[in-house]
């Protein structure tokens, strides 16, 4: 995982979009290794051998199933006691902090009476679901009331979901979350009707440019086939979203595509590769290739773009909105079966649809904010996080105005239009349908 950059002096002379220096990619970072090295050999084909290994059965789940014996039911929540105690699971340096402590948590603590243990121990999702797996397949507590599981990748969460091992939330108990959740978030594509998630943070992938020597770029994803820039342009490794922008180009939704667009997309990508347009499929590195000059034009998370403006040598390097849309993931809150406080949990999880709880958590993160009502809060601070916020400013190093104002962490109306979903992956088959497909298009380039 890239380590962040502290804010310094370079970064308090000129206030920009947050995200220009924490970054929306950040810390992701320790999760696209992950995927990147699963898109370069073996990685990559021994996933769906792994995921059939941990128990993953050719056929999905039934719609509107859940876990045997009730759990989930109205009836099942209604007998559940708060414990006033809760084991969080996150990724790390993605929550508020400060000497040690987590402001938001403080005051949850406070005003609940809830203790919360808050743990970092998900670096990736795979190597956590194994993790947690024979605890699960043991009908056994994993030790954890809440997990932070991502939509995007082959795809831990799906595997969660098909082998029952989540439990549908109590929707009487998420007050704050269908008062202040915002669009891309609410009724997503992967969990319908929020039955088993609750988003934590989001961010976005696209298309990066050097608007010094591209003058007109466009709003087009076309422009990683423009045989103009051959041999000049970069693409991910990571098969995921390679496939994804592959099926944008061919105007098919990732969300809803079949393996025949699958199939299309990987002909896209392999005319592509084959007429020498692409320089090299990266994993990370890719930015640094971008800096230097190997490549014009790259796929691109947002984040590492934006931290890159920072320093002026590199301002020339701008982020696409494209028509086709941006590749949208999400980082979610779920409540893993067996857990031995779920009543508890739901507490935790509607609480951060809280707009003061969430402006201090996206004042710190500076991703793709899930509460847009959280802005205000930023613009106009009161309460305790009126407190919290002015704690936090001499770490952040910027006006909360700043995070309010930034469209990568409150998304405009154009952001909102052009975020497209992952598909979700039903079984192990198709995980290995798609890398079959995908897979040898970034062998031997």
């Amino acid at each position: 995982m890239k380590e962040q950059d502290a804010p310094g002096p370079e970064r308090q002379e000129a206030p920009m979009d947050p995200s220009l220096w924490r970054g929306l990619s950040q810390p992701r970072l320790s999760r696209r290794q992950v995927l990147a090295s699963a898109g370069t050999g073996a990685g990559a084909m021994g996933l769906a051998a792994f995921l059939a290994a941990c128990g993953v059965k050719g056929n999905a789940a039934p719609s509107g199933s859940s876990p045997a014996g009730g759990v989930g039911t109205e009836a099942w929540w209604a007998k559940q006691q708060l414990h006033h105690t809760v084991n969080f699971a996150n990724w790390p340096y993605y929550l508020d902090v400060l000497n040690g402590k987590h402001p938001s948590l403080q005051h949850f603590e406070q005003t609940s009476g809830i203790q919360v243990n808050y743990t970092e121990p998900i670096n990736d999702n795979v190597s956590f679901y194994a993790k947690i797996r024979p605890s699960l397949a043991a009908q056994q507590y994993t030790g954890f009331d809440i997990i932070v599981m991502t939509n995007n990748t082959p795809n831990a969460l799906g595997y969660l979901l098909q082998n029952h091992w989540l439990i549908p939330l109590d929707q009487s108990m998420m007050k704050n979350f269908y008062k202040n959740a915002g669009p891309l978030v609410k009724n997503p594509a992967w969990d319908r009707g929020n039955k088993y998630t609750m988003a934590w943070q989001s961010g976005y992938t696209t298309v990066a440019y050097n608007s010094s020597v591209i003058k007109n770029a466009g709003n087009s994803v076309d422009i990683l086939f423009d045989k103009k820039y051959a041999g000049k342009i970069g693409m991910m490794s990571d098969v995921y979203e390679l496939g994804s922008i592959g099926m944008l180009a061919l105007g098919i939704d990732p969300a809803t595509s079949t393996e025949s667009d699958w199939a299309k997309a990987a002909k896209k990508l392999q005319q592509q590769k084959s007429d020498g347009i692409v320089r090299a499929y990266y994993d990370q590195s890719y930015i640094g290739h971008f800096k230097n000059g190997d490549t014009v034009v790259t796929q691109a998370w947002s984040g590492d773009i934006f931290q890159a403006n920072l320093n002026s040598k590199y301002a020339d390097l701008k982020m696409m909105v494209p028509g086709q849309g941006m590749m949208f993931w999400t980082d979610n809150m779920c409540i893993p079966l067996y857990a031995q406080n779920p009543k508890d949990a739901m507490t935790v999880m509607d609480y951060y649809y809280d707009p003061q709880a969430q402006a201090v958590v996206e004042y710190y993160n500076d991703y793709v904010c899930p509460v847009p009502a959280a802005k205000e809060v930023l613009l106009n601070p009161t309460g305790w996080a009126q407190q919290a916020l002015k704690d936090l400013k001499p770490e952040i190093g910027l006006p909360t105005s700043v995070t309010a104002n930034a469209p990568t962490v409150f998304p405009t109306e154009e952001y909102l239009k052009q975020a497209r979903n992952y598909r979700t992956y039903k079984n192990a088959e198709e995980v290995k349908a798609w890398n079959d497909l995908f897979l040898p298009i970034t062998q031997g380039a």
